[in-house]
């Protein structure tokens, strides 16, 4: 029974899903890639499907076209010509160009030939897990651009060129694919997809770039949905409306929001009534006035303070005491002159008993204590030796005892006293002048409020407080003047009189306080302010719903982002790939190491990721470059490599970098047959420094009839990666050892002539050395036409019957070999032999061309 085909099983699959996957899944599986336009309307019906808009029309039904049987699809035949031009890789020689067969290509070079080069741009450009480093030539000062190189291609009778890396996203560089030593251990050591998509699978693949494109489609219409709340700056009262405004979004209950901005006529005609009603008590204004009564209350304690404390100073027995101590000031001035003035007048002293020549005398009292304080041994000043105070001549006994009455006149008793009523009204006048003034007429707040509840208390009180500015001042000047010259009356008035208007102010406060408007007018401000807002919400109302409805529509369609989890589409196409490709990956692998004669004790892993399949190789559970040999390693990992490149409908070939390193003889041999093998089928191209490989691979292209090229990469000096066609001296075949002898003879002439004679005897006889082998070489290829080889593992015994041995040529052979060996062992030094001249060598060569013409080989 055969498999149903991969196409209708994708097909019976898609049809469980919603109608917008079959539609998208049936167009991808007809080959459309994911355009903008199939993003678009796969969108558009996917939202249909999950409400998330209306259905805009009838849907057609769709129609699959499955499959009969499992058809591959054949591409056309492409062919890789030559790779050229190759410009800053490594230290690579310009201008180089390597031939590719359309079957075999074995490339020799020696190590540090610039092998590696090649290999690392073919990394880069075809597909490959190995080496992709590439370094510009490090022994050059300058860097010249980036890698590059250019691939013939022929598909058909087209025949075009592909640069790297400018064109590298061109398909056909994935059709060829490149295997070497970091290629061999990431087969062994990692998790590996494989490295094309098996024909059908793409589906996969696009179906998840889909899912990706339509769900960020959908993700952008989700933020677009949810817009900023613009709305909630408009509404700042605290109540129902903004509660609900605030809270905009997908759980908006829309019935009461609709409720809330139901505005009616009944509702715009209560705003005005409690309007008018909120202006009314405005007008008011009870806590203005409040305060106001506050202030006045505050004004009134001051003004009766500061009144009050001038009043003390004026009372009738205050003034009385006033002009008591002006009176005593006199009397004990008269006192005090009687005590100790006359004893004076003898001295004639001018102003004697004044204020000035009083002050003066107690301040010469004060000089001299000072002076007496400060000295030791000091007595009181003056003494027979002092000395005039003022000019410092020396004191007579006159002027001694008249200084010393000084003394006593201060210290008479009434002197004294005398000095403490000066002090007494100095300080009475100190104070009276540092009272601050009150003012109580109609420029002042509290006077006008008091002329408007008590007129006469006012009047009253404006006289008094002028009344005692006026006695306060004329007390002032009586005092400095120390005379009672300003008639001044006392005054027993008390502020009591205005504990009525106290009363009053506190009465009026508290009687306002009892009404309490505040808590009235923010009962109706909340009415007033509902009222508007919800008179804004009326208007607001459409686009607010229009708000509501997208966020609602976003959080819907924010639930529908489960649809795109890829774990369905991931397990189905690990299911489909295990049928379809595991078992004949499997298989495929299985042949390869039987071909290879690798282990089979590897088992290959297999597990599901997003948009790939992943494998890898394990020996009982273990990665197996853990277990295996590094032979064994190298041959698991190729052939795991010609697996997947075998599943691959679309390779055209494949480039080797030495795929025999670490293996012995035998395995050799059975990679170079492999290799030969699928030569008939793609491209092979093989890099090798492996001399005994080469043979090997390039007898057995021979031996199965497979089309090949030969070529070399050689070193000049520092310059690697030179293309040469010739084959290394080793492998060359008769004629082209013929051919390079001739090439050699040309360059021997010109040393026969002009070097010296040692010169061309050491050129000549590495020229003799080449010609003997060249005779060997014809033996083996020529006479016994390859049934015996050197190199080969087997004897050609279906060629016996070719063989043709005669005299003639035995003897030729005998000639040649004798004429090229006579003179080349190390002979005694009296003998002193001479090298064979150029001619000669010509005549020895000809020789050798006519026996290799007359036995054509096989």
């Amino acid at each position: 029974m055969s498999k149903t085909p991969l196409k209708n099983q994708i097909i019976d699959w898609i049809k469980g899903y919603d109608y917008w996957f079959q539609s998208a899944g049936n167009r991808l599986l007809e080959g459309e890639s994911v355009t903008e336009e199939l993003v678009i309307s796969t969108y558009f019906l996917f939202k249909e499907d999950y409400d998330l808009k209306k259905k805009e029309a009838d849907r057609g039904i769709l129609n699959f076209n499955e499959v009969a049987d499992n058809i591959e699809n054949s591409e056309s035949l492409l062919q890789l010509q030559a790779i050229k031009d190759i410009e800053n890789v490594n230290a690579l020689a310009l201008g180089q160009s390597i031939s590719i067969n359309q079957n075999l290509t074995i490339i020799y070079g020696r190590n540090g030939t610039g092998k590696s080069g090649y290999i690392r741009l073919l990394n880069n450009a075809f597909n490959s897990r190995g080496d992709t480093q590439i370094l510009p030539n490090v022994f050059e000062d300058t860097t010249k651009g980036e890698p590059c190189c250019k691939f013939t291609f022929q598909s058909g009778s087209s025949i075009f060129d592909l640069e790297f890396p400018t064109d590298r996203e061109n398909i056909v560089f994935s059709q060829y694919s490149v295997f070497d030593s970091q290629t061999a251990r990431v087969h062994l050591e990692q998790d590996n997809k494989l490295n094309f998509t098996p024909m059908g699978f793409e589906f996969f693949e696009k179906t998840l770039q889909l899912y990706e494109a339509v769900s960020t489609k959908l993700r952008d219409e989700i933020a677009a949905n949810r817009p900023a709340n613009d709305f909630e700056k408009h509404f700042v009262n605290e109540n129902a409306i903004r509660e609900e405004i605030i809270n905009l979004g997908a759980n908006t209950d829309v019935e009461k929001l609709k409720e809330l901005g139901n505005y009616t006529e009944e509702d715009s005609k209560r705003l005005k009534v409690l309007i008018e009603e909120w202006k009314e008590l405005t007008a008011l204004d009870i806590p203005k006035r409040i305060i106001e009564l506050q202030k006045l209350q505050t004004l009134l304690n001051e003004f009766t303070k500061r009144q009050q404390i001038i009043l003390d100073t004026l009372k009738p027995s205050d003034i009385e005491h006033y002009k008591n101590l002006i009176s005593t000031f006199h009397k004990l001035r008269e006192l005090a002159k009687q005590e100790g003035i006359a004893s004076l007048k003898e001295y004639e002293i001018e102003a004697l008993g004044s204020n000035e020549w009083r002050d003066f005398i107690k301040a010469s009292k004060s000089y001299t204590d000072a002076i007496t304080k400060n000295s030791k041994n000091r007595t009181e000043y003056p003494t027979e030796m002092d000395n005039c105070l003022f000019c410092l001549q020396p004191l007579t006994e006159k002027e001694t005892t008249l200084i010393k009455s000084y003394w006593t006149l201060l210290k008479s008793e009434a002197e004294a006293e005398l000095n403490r009523v000066i002090e007494r009204i100095r300080e009475i006048e100190k104070k009276l002048k540092g009272l601050h003034p009150v003012k109580f007429d109609e420029t002042t707040k509290l006077f006008e409020y008091i002329n408007e509840v008590n007129e006469p208390l006012a009047v009253k009180w404006k006289e008094i407080v002028a009344a005692t500015e006026t006695a306060r001042q004329g007390i002032i000047l009586n005092l400095s003047n120390r005379s009672w010259e300003t008639s001044v009356d006392g005054l027993a008035e008390s502020i009591k009189d205005f504990d009525s208007i106290s009363k009053l102010i506190k009465e009026t406060s508290e009687d306002l306080m009892t009404k309490n408007p505040i808590k009235e007018l923010e009962e109706l401000e909340v009415q007033i302010n509902f009222l508007k807002d919800k008179s804004l919400l009326s208007k607001l109302l459409d686009k607010i719903l229009q708000f509501v409805a997208s966020h609602k529509w976003a959080a819907k369609a924010e639930k529908c982002l489960s649809v795109f989890n890829t774990r369905s589409i991931t397990t189905k196409q690990g299911e489909l790939f295990s049928e379809h490709i595991t078992e004949k990956y499997t298989s495929t692998f299985n042949n390869e190491c039987e071909f290879l004669d690798a282990p089979k004790v590897v088992n290959i892993v297999q597990r599901n990721a997003k948009a790939s399949t992943l494998r890898k190789l394990q020996v009982a559970g273990q990665i197996a470059n853990n277990i295996l040999s590094e032979g064994e390693q190298r041959a698991i990992s190729l052939a795991d490599f010609l697996t997947e490149v075998q599943l691959n409908p679309n390779n055209k070939g494949i480039f080797f970098d030495d795929p025999v390193t670490s293996q012995d003889h035998d395995r050799r041999e059975k990679i170079a047959a492999r290799l030969a093998e699928l030569a008939k089928e793609r491209q092979i191209v093989v890099f090798t420094h492996d001399i005994a490989f080469f043979i090997r691979l390039k007898i057995f292209a021979e031996t199965r009839g497979v089309n090949h090229d030969c070529t070399t990469i050689r070193k000049a000096g520092d310059i690697s990666g030179i293309i040469s066609p010739d084959l290394p001296w080793i492998v060359q075949p008769v004629k082209q050892r013929i051919g390079t002898l001739k090439d050699r003879l040309v360059r021997l002439k010109k040393i026969e002539k002009e070097a010296s004679e040692d010169e061309y005897f050491f050129a000549a006889k590495g020229w003799y050395i080449l010609l003997r082998e060249a005779w060997e070489r014809s033996v083996e290829e020529r006479l016994f036409k390859g049934v015996i080889e050197r190199f080969s593992i087997g004897v050609q015994t279906l060629r016996l019957k070719k063989i043709v041995i005669t005299n003639d040529l035995i003897s030729q052979i005998e000639h040649g070999m004798t004429e090229s060996s006579n003179w080349l062992h190390d002979a005694a030094a009296g003998l002193n032999p001479k090298p064979p001249d150029t001619n000669k060598a010509e005549t020895d060569l000809k020789s050798l061309e006519e026996f290799a013409k007359k036995c054509v080989v096989a």
